[in-house]
């Protein structure tokens, strides 16, 4: 129980749970909003197509995340191909610091499971019957007031598991979020990995702890709103 009191009585342990959520949050919301689009884009392909577009789409997902992480170090590194060709084309006098930050595990995390939204969602999309969005524009609803009214709300069971997918991912991406976040932008589930390393089980334990009663109650919430 001290390590529990530890936890919730530690400034610096809310903080980590503040940017945990914060960071999840941001994925979540940047992964609906580019995600949903593509998705109803991929739904109304035929068949032979969409079934290519998706396999496009796992594809990614085959390449290991250590992979990935590296990649984006070598892109937003100080020496990374952005930072080079901003600095040769005169923009900039000194290396921008575009890793080890927030926004650079925002980045990581978008590009690697932002598969997993449009997959879900499109599949729901693809399964809903057009005649229900037909019967809403022929008693004379327009295509704003068909998507809000009929679209979107046949479509949440897709979005739900999206943004289950997205989130729970994003609590245990340990690789991705010590690559490109450094030891100065660490989440919880970076305080769980220093735990268990450094032989402090107990806190290590309330950590994780913690982490799934976070999980959980965001997953409620996610179904309740759903």
């Amino acid at each position: 129980l001290a390590n529990y009191a530890a936890v919730f009585s530690d400034p610096f342990y809310f903080l980590i749970i503040k940017r945990t959520l914060a960071t999840a949050s941001w994925i979540l919301a940047l992964s609906l909003l580019i995600g949903y689009p593509v998705a109803y884009v991929i739904a109304r392909l035929p068949p032979a197509k969409r079934m290519l577009v998706m396999l496009l789409l796992l594809f990614p997902l085959m390449v290991s995340n250590v992979v990935r992480a590296y990649g984006w170090v070598a892109i937003l590194g100080r020496s990374g191909v952005i930072n080079t060709t901003l600095g040769d084309l005169g923009l900039v006098d000194a290396p921008l610091s575009l890793l080890y930050s927030t926004q650079a595990i925002v980045i990581g995390l978008l590009t690697i499971l932002l598969p997993y939204m449009v997959i879900s969602i499109a599949n729901t999309l693809a399964s809903m019957d057009v005649r229900y969005q037909e019967a809403a524009q022929s008693l004379g609803a327009g295509p704003v007031r068909t998507f809000v009214h009929v679209t979107l709300p046949l479509s949440a069971p897709g979005v739900a598991s999206g943004l289950l997918l997205v989130f729970l991912l994003t609590l245990s991406a340990y690789v991705t979020i010590t690559l490109i976040g450094g030891p100065r932008t660490k989440l919880l589930v970076s305080l769980i990995y220093d735990s268990v390393v450094s032989f402090q089980w107990p806190q290590a334990a309330a950590l994780a702890f913690v982490l799934l009663a976070l999980a959980l109650v965001v997953t409620a919430l996610i179904l309740a709103i759903m």
